[in-house]
């Protein structure tokens, strides 16, 4: 029987029955008892119903006022359970429980909003940290990717690739930090201070491709001049506006940084897209600004192979000077001639199909064949005369103190020892034997510059040819 009152009472599942019946079994059933009693053993005694009357009227208020406070228990309690569960499922974090007093309930309404705000600060900052979280692998991704990309632009440089060929990979790699985002190198012509175009990618204007830029003119030619960057996002806005730079990159972000060599700004390095809202970090710039430095690490790299090229005066095969050796030293030869007016003369010995003779011969008969002429020249001539692999198929020999009829004689000498060695023509092919050609000047008869000298060598070995004066 215990148990069965225990599940009776423990029937209603909210806590509003519960206070209520409870409230119902401590003051209200006791009351009706007592006015039970009242009405049946004291009435009767009773004359003065006035007394009887007070007695049933402070009883009444009693429940009344035991019914108000009950309610401003259960109420609040109530409003309580319903924020704490809406809590729980993690909504309305922001919302303020307006339950007041200064006792226990109060005091847990008020915990219950501070561990609300608590909690929405919390929500708050773990976006935030999210939020950050994720740019900052966004940023480590993309200098990650930048790294790759200066490693394969550094081989491409160490190669002596052609400057296009890696100009072209790093407009490439610049356009794939952002998302379809374009880019272009622009160079400085030395002849004429004009900006033109050397790559460019993403960039769907024809124009672009064509047009020339005077530096210190528009936005970039400001940036070439000045030697400051440019960039237009949705912080930066320029006074002056250039919506015909806008127009001409199609692009409504744009960054153009300058390219220095030795402290003198050579060519822009720029990149652009049309993304809203978009703003350029200072880490992304800078990241521009290491693109824009392995370009001109590319240009110095090609400046210093060519000046190697230059300083270089033996030919690798032969042993030989070589052409811009050999060119140099005649100047200096002819204009010692002039000043003290003593001969100089200049041969040039051709072999006539020697492109066939290599294809036919093979790579290691050719090259045998040339270091075979080169030690001919070599025996022929003295140790003043100057002699030269003058190119694929050319030497050349400077004979100072010589005039032109000794130089005649030493050149037929040069061409019979020369075709002596039969070179290929004991093979079936008549084509495949290597020929040979000769042509002399003398300076000042055929000229008083190098290259006067030079060209009227080669014109008479065309006259030569053209007569069919050879061995073949």
């Amino acid at each position: 029987m215990g148990q069965l009152f225990k599940v009776l009472s423990l029937a209603p599942r909210g806590i509003r029955h519960k206070l209520t019946m409870a409230f119902a079994l401590m003051s209200v059933i006791p009351m009706l008892v007592c006015g039970y009693l009242i009405i049946y053993y004291i009435f009767p005694t009773v004359e003065d119903l006035g007394d009887v009357s007070v007695i049933f009227v402070t009883t009444i208020a009693l429940v009344l006022m035991g019914f108000y406070l009950a309610k401003k228990i259960i109420y609040p309690i109530i409003e309580i359970t319903t924020h704490a569960k809406v809590i729980a499922e993690g909504n309305s974090l922001g919302k303020v429980l307006e339950v007041k007093g200064e006792d226990e309930i109060g005091e847990l309404s008020g915990s219950l909003n501070r561990l609300s705000s608590r909690l929405k600060e919390n929500m708050s900052e773990l976006r935030s940290y999210g939020e950050q979280i994720k740019q900052i692998n966004m940023e480590i991704n993309k200098k990650v990717f930048a790294l790759s990309s200066l490693l394969q632009i550094g081989n491409l440089i160490t190669t002596a690739c052609d400057l296009d060929e890696i100009f072209g990979l790093i407009v490439e790699k610049v356009s794939q930090l952002e998302v379809d985002a374009g880019a272009f190198v622009m160079l400085l012509e030395e002849d004429s201070d004009q900006l033109t175009m050397r790559a460019q990618t993403n960039i769907k204007n024809e124009k672009l491709n064509s047009i020339k830029i005077k530096s210190g003119q528009g936005a970039l030619g400001r940036v070439c001049q000045n030697s400051r960057p440019l960039v237009i996002d949705m912080q930066r806005r320029p006074k002056v506006m250039e919506e015909e730079l806008v127009e001409l990159l199609q692009a409504k972000n744009i960054v153009a940084l300058p390219i220095t060599c030795s402290g003198k700004v050579i060519g822009i390095l720029g990149a652009g897209n049309n993304i809203d809202n978009f703003l350029f970090s200072d880490d992304e710039i800078e990241l521009i600004g290491v693109f824009a430095k392995q370009v001109a690490v590319a240009i110095e790299n090609e400046m210093l192979l060519r000046k190697t090229e230059e300083l270089t005066v033996k030919d690798e095969l032969t042993g030989l000077y070589n052409e811009s050796y050999i060119r140099s030293r005649l100047d200096e030869e002819i204009k010692r001639a002039v000043s003290y007016q003593r001969p100089c003369s200049f041969i040039v010995i051709e072999l006539n199909n020697f492109g066939h003779y290599r294809d036919v011969s093979g790579k290691t008969t050719a090259e045998k064949a040339l270091k075979k002429i080169a030690q001919t020249l070599r025996e022929s001539t003295s140790e003043i005369d100057k002699i030269a692999r003058f190119s694929d198929h050319q030497f050349a020999v400077i004979l100072p103190e010589r005039n032109k009829q000794q130089t005649s004689n030493l050149a037929e000498n040069i061409l019979k020892e020369i075709r002596r060695f039969s070179l290929g023509k004991e093979r079936v092919d008549p084509l495949a034997a290597l020929t040979v050609s000769g042509g002399i000047s003398s300076a000042p008869i055929d000229g008083t510059t190098s290259v006067e000298l030079i060209n009227k060598a080669l014109y008479y070995i065309e006259q030569a040819k053209a007569k069919g004066v050879s061995d073949g």
